[in-house]
């Protein structure tokens, strides 16, 4: 997961990411957006097995901002990532 942390990637990466970690929950920052509004470049901000670590980190951080975009995403080991 080391690899991904910190990397501007798009939304195959981001399922590749996926894939290659199932059964943990994925902490993204939406970098940038298409004219739809669908989110296509990412940053990796942290991974955890519990979601609420991931909440720890947001509201430790001392970046954070109303004005960012975060996806909260689960890898769940059971379903393929579909994105579009």
């Amino acid at each position: 997961m080391a690899g991904w942390r910190d990397r501007i990637i798009d939304a195959a990466e981001v399922a590749q990411m996926y894939e290659d970690n199932p059964g943990v929950w994925l902490l993204l920052d939406v970098l940038e957006t298409g004219p739809n509004g669908r989110a296509s470049k990412f940053r990796l901000l942290a991974q955890a097995k519990d979601k609420n670590d991931l909440y720890d980190i947001l509201m430790e951080d001392e970046a954070w901002s109303w004005d960012k975009k975060y996806i909260f995403v689960y890898s769940d080991p059971d379903k393929h990532c579909d994105l579009i």
